[in-house]
């Protein structure tokens, strides 16, 4: 009678066994969130290096054929040589400016004196435009104290 009934007890499983696994498991699913965080902030990154990494002629020709698609889509002077960026992070971008609520990665900014333009390369299209007013830091200041 003992055998009997040693044998149940010893094919359950103990609480302690079953706790450890556990937190094995959840141990294990927190490093592989924390490992695929990490591979998608190198991408980004990456990402990042690629677009910033060309010399300044190839930056230079690149914001040129931006500039050139952009004025057969939207009017843009002559006379006006604008500021060309491509958006990177626009996670980031949506935080601070509602402009960027239709944008993605991988779009173009194009900024005149009084204008701001949402171009998709891929599309072909303007996304949005903004009007804006480029001040120079010291007048931003001076206006501010005067209206004190």
């Amino acid at each position: 009678m003992d055998i009997t009934s040693e044998s149940p007890k010893k094919s359950r499983p103990k609480p302690l066994m079953i706790v450890l696994l556990l937190a094995l498991v959840v141990v294990i699913v927190v490093l592989d969130m924390r490992r695929r965080d990490a591979e998608n902030k190198l991408a980004q990154l990456s990402v990042q290096v690629g677009q910033t990494g060309g010399n300044e002629a190839q930056n230079q020709e690149v914001a040129k054929q931006v500039i050139e698609k952009v004025r057969r889509l939207y009017t843009i002077p002559a006379g006006i040589e604008p500021t060309v960026a491509t958006i990177v992070d626009v996670k980031q971008l949506r935080e601070r400016n509602a402009f960027y609520a239709k944008a993605k990665n991988g779009d173009h900014l194009i900024v005149t004196n009084d204008r701001a333009i949402l171009y998709d390369p891929i599309s072909d299209k303007i996304v949005d435009v903004v009007p804006v007013q480029i001040t120079p830091p010291s007048s931003a200041g001076a206006s501010s104290s005067s209206k004190k």
